[in-house]
């Protein structure tokens, strides 16, 4: 066989294999199923818990797709979680609020995002904890939104409020020491009783035009909190655009870096256009620790 039928022979074959998997690709980008299909429907007091798992778990194991949630209030066992899975895209109509139910927990939260990738919440969504439903008076670490060890993650427009600890927190799993590629786009934070955004260990964050309001309960008390549990993890290419944080009880703004002393992992973190934070800055970077933090008050 003559060598160039040979390699048009082989140009066709990658044609045809690239097409395949497009075809494949696109399947699953189809994959569309409503909560309400799996018996949640945000029209009573009942537990959706179960019900909105289902259905993310149909759509994982088909390779992912999108989750849509009709408007309505679904309340959620927090203990349980609603957990995320790769490939999953949670998509919010306009009015759908997720309610944690009460508990005694010291330790919950509303949407886990743990060990996974291009997990994406898209749409306005209200999510309410239960600080003052709460069956306990102990504990700190109710989470609204908890990324932990996760990447390539797109949240848009949650309003977040009334949590027993922090309204979204981003940390690490045993399997990751730090989430990446994270951007989190108008997050509204208010009332929350712990922290408003904790953030523990990440690379490649950005969070923009962030509203963080009335954090009070338990300390820190802060708006947004940078602040690493060792000196194993990571705040590297940290961006925080035009926060707006106001009326926060302790630190508006709180940069905490002594956990991170004699750390190997450089610290990169911008803020821009910070006229807006109201209410005390601290920042607190042990000589040991390398790297910038760069808050600008304007463009």
């Amino acid at each position: 066989m003559p060598k160039s039928i040979k390699i048009s022979i082989i140009s066709i074959l990658v044609i045809v294999v690239s097409f395949l998997a497009s075809l494949l690709y696109l399947q699953k980008e189809l994959i569309n199923v409503s909560v309400a299909s799996f018996k949640a429907n945000g029209k009573d007091k009942n537990d959706d818990t179960k019900y909105i798992q289902e259905a993310i778990n149909f759509v994982a194991k088909k390779g992912g797709g999108t989750v849509s949630f009709p408007k309505g209030t679904y309340f959620i066992n927090t203990i349980e979680s609603i957990s995320l899975k790769k490939n999953i895209t949670l998509k919010f109509n306009d009015g759908v609020i997720l309610k944690a139910i009460p508990n005694a927990s010291p330790n919950y939260a509303i949407l886990s995002i743990h060990d996974v990738s291009n997990v994406r919440l898209e749409g306005k969504v209200e999510i309410i904890g239960d600080r003052y439903q709460h069956e306990d008076n102990s504990g700190e670490w109710g989470f609204g939104i908890s990324i932990r060890g996760s990447n390539d993650i797109y949240i848009e427009h949650p309003l977040v409020s009334n949590l027993w600890g922090d309204g979204i927190y981003i940390g690490v799993t045993k399997k990751q020491n730090y989430s990446k590629n994270i951007t989190i786009l108008n997050p509204k934070m208010n009332n929350n009783r712990r922290q408003g955004i904790s953030i523990i260990s990440a690379i490649n964050l950005k969070i923009i035009n962030p509203t963080v309001s009335n954090t009070n309960g338990i300390a820190p008390e802060s708006g947004i909190d940078l602040e690493p549990n060792n000196n194993h993890e990571y705040l590297q290419n940290i961006l925080i655009l035009n926060p707006v944080l106001n009326k926060n009880k302790g630190y508006s703004f709180l940069i905490y870096l002594k956990n991170l002393e004699n750390s190997k992992n450089n610290v990169s973190i911008t803020v821009k256009n910070s006229d807006r934070i109201t209410g005390n800055i601290r920042v607190e970077k042990p000589e040991s620790v390398k790297g910038y933090i760069n808050i600008k008050y304007g463009k």
